[in-house]
């Protein structure tokens, strides 16, 4: 039927085309329709030869095919039945495999039952050996217990005596100061592990001898333990006690930091802050009552030499009474001597001019001290006001479950107001420490001045008389 369609399509294609060329092309060229009968058949027969190929070619494949799936079939099958002899011979060896761990058990008697002691006994103390300093220098010991406390066969005498001599190696650790190599996580510059020598105190605590750095024993993956440099080290005692033994010699006595909590103390001393994270707890309030408390403090100290060295010059000249113009008090007499000749009304207002001259001087600078000294708790308590602020949104946003979350506005209420008070305390006393030596240099002007004054009228009246 497909054939006969296919040939009737073509008859059609032809004689729609010898049609078509009837119509277009001269006489002369014209096909017959002998012709093209003759084409559709030449057309027909190729198209049935080509069809008969790809039938052939079907049939092989299909035969091809159902012998492969016939060899698959029977290799699923002998697969089969070694699995059912794999699992019948399994079957066989569990319960052999019973049967012996009962006979063994039967056998063992009292020695299975020290081995469960053995196990329970290991089962506790290697976590206390793996989390030890000691550890690290007497190696292997807690993978030696473990394949005991863990195998299925029944250990040895000599494998059972490595739980007690592990336990009295660790006593005998904790007496020792010794020095040992291991590799410690974090030793390197860009915090790489590397090869460091370690001094130990007992099983507690345990420092690089090269850059004193403390270590402490964290736990890896499953029970492992490893070396790890403290992120922040503890300073100032503990640095300074290591380093000392460190340098000590043999049989030497020297004080050294032992952490009982093997690493735990050193840790929050290490996490305590700092100044520096102090002054960054303060914020920028903080930062600026910082500021105006060192330029106060400084402003004060040199305005205390500049008066102490003025009385000082002052004190020389009015045992001289010299005129010049080195310190208002020899000014003071500059001026009684350019207006000796004056009545003594001139000259003691003269005097009293030039007093009043030397006095902003004297004085200078003293208001900002104290001006600095009134500003300081008022920005404390604006920075309490503003850490505050910060608690009560922390707490609206996020709630009050967690504290860390309002640590940072406490922070800053709490330091701002020490720094203030910090900052006013010492600046009120240079204030009255300044004040006093101004009132000291200018009492000595008034009186010098008195002095010279007394000493016109005398010479005016003893004139007189």
């Amino acid at each position: 039927m497909f054939k006969f369609k296919s040939s009737l399509k073509a008859l059609g294609v032809s004689v729609l085309v010898a049609a078509t060329a009837a119509t277009m092309a001269p006489p002369a060229v014209a096909q017959t329709l002998s012709e093209v009968l003759a084409a559709v058949r030449r057309d027909s027969e190729q198209m049935s030869a080509a069809d008969q190929a790809r039938l052939r070619e079907f049939q092989q494949d299909t035969a091809s095919q159902s012998a492969r799936m016939a060899e698959a079939r029977n290799a699923l099958a002998a697969a089969e039945g070694r699995a059912a002899a794999l699992s019948r011979e399994f079957d066989a060896n569990e319960a052999q495999l019973g049967a012996l761990e009962a006979e063994v058990s039967a056998q063992a008697g009292d020695f299975q039952e020290l081995l469960g002691q053995f196990r329970s006994a290991a089962g506790a103390t290697m976590p206390e050996i793996a989390n030890s300093v000691a550890n690290f220098d007497y190696k292997d010991r807690v993978e030696a217990i473990a394949e005991i406390a863990e195998a299925r066969v029944l250990p040895t005498r000599a494998q059972l005596e490595r739980l007690p001599k592990a336990m009295l190696q660790e006593m005998i650790a904790q007496s020792e100061v010794k020095t040992f190599t291991a590799t410690v996580n974090g030793i390197g510059a860009d915090g790489s592990n590397g090869e460091a020598e370690l001094i130990r105190v007992g099983v507690f605590t345990a420092a690089t001898t090269a850059g004193r750095d403390f270590v402490e024993v964290r736990g890896g993956q499953g029970s492992d333990t490893f070396l790890q440099v403290f992120a922040k080290q503890p300073g100032g005692a503990y640095s300074s006690g290591i380093a000392s033994l460190i340098r000590a010699g043999e049989g030497e006595v020297v004080r050294a930091p032992v952490d009982p909590s093997k690493g735990n103390l050193f840790g929050i001393l290490g996490d305590l802050p700092t100044f520096g994270d102090r002054l960054k707890q303060g914020g920028e309030v903080g930062a600026v009552i910082a500021t105006l408390a060192v330029a106060g403090i400084l402003l004060g100290l040199f305005k205390i030499f500049t008066l102490f060295t003025m009385g000082g010059a002052m004190r020389g000249t009015a045992k001289t009474r010299q005129a010049g113009t080195g310190n208002p008090l020899a000014r003071v007499f500059e001026v009684y001597e350019n207006n000796r000749n004056a009545d003594v009304e001139t000259l003691e207002l003269k005097l009293d001019e030039q007093i009043l001259r030397e006095s902003p001087r004297i004085e200078r600078f003293n208001d900002i001290i104290k001006v600095l000294a009134a500003v300081a708790p008022l920005l404390g308590l604006l920075g309490t006001v503003v850490g505050m602020i910060i608690t009560f949104t922390a707490i609206t946003i996020y709630g009050a479950g967690d504290p860390k979350l309002m640590a940072g506005g406490i922070s800053v209420a709490l330091m701002t107001t020490v720094f203030g008070l910090v900052a006013a305390i010492p600046l009120l006393l240079i204030h009255a420490v300044v004040s006093a030596m101004a009132r000291g240099n200018q009492q000595l002007l008034d009186e010098q001045a008195a002095g010279l004054v007394a000493e016109k009228m005398e010479s005016v009246h003893g004139g007189r008389a």
